[in-house]
Parts: structure tokens; C-alpha cells; sequence
């Protein structure tokens, strides 16, 4: 990753990090007020979220240092998975904080009670869904130049508290109406809901720990990158995923067999650089074949079948 390129990201998301955590301690001292104010099982849960917000994002602001620290001795690949690492800890927090409110929540709608200081509660509830907006807004703008994966998880966490504070307004809308058992009722409800949303972020990070390969239409680019390059008759075993800001490509190539080495190498160079059209970040490790039976013997091309339209399919000839 280039020297200027790698400043750009470490400067966007740890931007991003710092933002969260001063979102989340600005709603915790706004909402602890009205909750105290109010009373509100819905206000206690916005608060009870707001402040596994702030450990979460805590844990990503950190984890995100962590991940930029440069390749040492030990980690040769660097510490970007730390990222994910993280994201699986937000899963855990925002999980708990979800069991917590159902049943809170459950608890309100069997003994409702009245909800005090509805229109301070309802104003609260609309600053918190006006700043949860633009940080939304800013964590898309560095997630889609960084594509950072703590970022991502951070972007989903607070995308889901705009429906929650919605969801509160509501409730206290009803409750102002004499609708008590609404106070409890989307309580639950919204701890349904932020659960839901663990459930997705967790997945992601497991997804991303466990090595999982790029989407069908990268790998298709790969692929289509690979065949622009003259002398490549065909390739298999590609394999690519990403961590943090890095993705790896490897995968075998197949030349006439004839080629010198210096010419073999020479293909394969600009392979490369045409990966680097669409992933610049990319790190590539690429094997080169000869084209003989032999090499084809044991080889499926499972990437091409799965990409018809790659135009990397054996036999190939440029």
C-alpha cells in the first residue's frame, strides 16, 4: 500500500473512531438527563444502547490503532484483523445490551407506568436521530474510501440507532396519548431489532477471520484483469479476501510452455499491474505453469465456471 495512500486511511478512520466516541458520550449525558426527567423505559433503553455505543466504539478506536501498526517480526502480514477483531467485540456489547432491553422491555408492558416530561423526551429523541445522521453520513463517506471493516461495523451499529430513536418517538407519542404499555412494548421491540443487527456485524467479522473470499464480482474482475494480459492461456486456484485496508490475491497462471523464465516473469508483472487498476492496495502472489497435460491433469477451474463471463476459461488464447 502506497506510503501517501496508507496516511489518507490511518487519518479517515481514526477520524471516524474518535467521532463515535464523542457521538456516544454527548447522548449519554443528554439522555441520562431526561431519563431521570422522564422516566421512560424507551428513553432508558436509547440510554442503555448509547452507552454500549460508547464502549463499543471505545474497543473499535483502539482496535483500530492496533491495526495500523506497521508489520513487525511476529505479525508478517500486519495487525489488520484486529479490525474484525473488534467488530466481534461490538457484536458482543450490542448483543447484551439487546437482551437487556427485551426484557426491561417486557417487564414495562406487564406494570406500564406513566411517562413524565413527553415533549423534552420527544425533542432529545429527534437531536439524537438529526446527529446520528451525519455521523452515518460521515462514517459512508470514510468506509467507501477506506473500506474499513471496524468502520463498517461502527457504520451499521449507529445506522440501526436511527431506526431505534424513531422507534422511540414513536412510543412516545403513544404513551402521550394514554398508550402506556407503548413505553415497554417498542423497548422490546428496538432490543429485537439492535440484536438483529449484532447478529449481522458478528457474522461479518467471523466471515473476515476466517479468510472468506471476495464477492462474485471482484473475483470476476480479478479474473478479467488477469485475461487482458497477452501470453496468459489460462488460470486457476484463485484465491482473494481482504483484511483491513489490504487485499490478497494469489493464483496459478498458465504460459506456453516454451517461455523463457525473464519472459514468464515478464507476463506475469503485468498481470499484476492490471490487477492494481481495480485494487492498488492489493498484495498479489502469483505461480506460473507451464502449459502441458500435466498441469491440467488435477486442475478444475472453478473460478471461471462461476464467472462465465470472465473470459478466463481454458482453453484461452491471446
Amino acid at each position: 500500500m502506497e506510503e501517501q495512500s496508507l496516511q489518507r486511511y490511518k487519518k479517515l478512520v481514526l477520524l471516524a473512531g474518535a467521532a463515535s466516541v464523542c457521538t456516544a458520550v454527548l447522548f449519554i449525558l443528554i439522555k441520562l438527563t431526561v431519563w431521570i426527567m422522564s422516566a421512560s423505559t424507551v428513553i432508558f433503553a436509547s440510554l442503555t444502547d448509547s452507552i454500549f455505543d460508547l464502549l463499543a466504539s471505545l474497543v473499535n478506536l483502539l482496535a483500530l490503532k492496533f491495526s495500523l501498526a506497521p508489520p513487525d517480526k511476529e505479525h508478517r502480514f500486519g495487525h489488520h484483523k484486529s479490525q474484525a477483531l473488534a467488530s466481534l467485540a461490538q457484536a458482543a456489547f450490542i448483543g447484551g445490551s439487546a437482551v437487556l432491553l427485551v426484557v426491561h422491555g417486557v417487564e414495562r408492558c406487564i406494570n406500564p407506568e406513566p411517562v413524565h416530561h413527553l415533549d423534552l423526551a420527544i425533542i432529545v429523541s429527534i437531536v439524537s436521530i438529526v446527529i446520528t445522521i451525519f455521523l452515518v453520513l460521515f462514517q459512508t463517506y470514510v468506509f467507501k474510501r477506506t473500506h474499513s471493516e471496524a468502520i463498517a461495523a461502527d457504520r451499521l451499529h449507529y445506522l440501526s440507532d436511527v431506526t431505534l430513536n424513531i422507534g422511540v418517538m414513536v412510543a412516545l407519542f403513544l404513551s402521550y396519548y394514554g398508550y402506556d404499555w407503548a413505553d415497554g412494548l417498542f423497548a422490546a421491540l428496538i432490543g429485537i431489532f439492535i440484536f438483529k443487527g449484532a447478529y449481522e456485524i458478528g457474522m461479518h467479522a467471523i466471515e473476515t477471520l476466517l479468510d472468506k473470499n471476495l464477492d462474485p464480482k471482484s473475483v470476476t474482475k480479478i479474473l478479467r484483469r488477469i485475461n487482458e494480459a497477452q501470453g496468459v492461456k489460462s488460470c486457476h486456484d484463485l484465491k482473494a479476501h481482504r483484511a483491513g485496508p489490504m487485499v490478497y490475491i494469489q493464483g496459478h497462471l498458465v504460459m506456453d510452455a516454451n517461455l523463457s523464465l525473464e519472459k514468464a516473469h515478464e507476463i506475469t508483472d503485468s498481470v499484476e499491474n492490471n490487477i492494481r487498476q481495480d485494487f492498488p492496495e492489493a498484495e498479489i502472489i502469483l505461480h506460473m505453469e507451464p502449459d502441458v497435460k500435466s498441469t491440467y491433469d488435477t486442475v478444475q477451474f472453478d473460478d471461471c465456471e462461476n464467472n462465465p463471463d470472465c473470459g478466463c476459461n481454458k482453453p484461452l488464447e491471446n
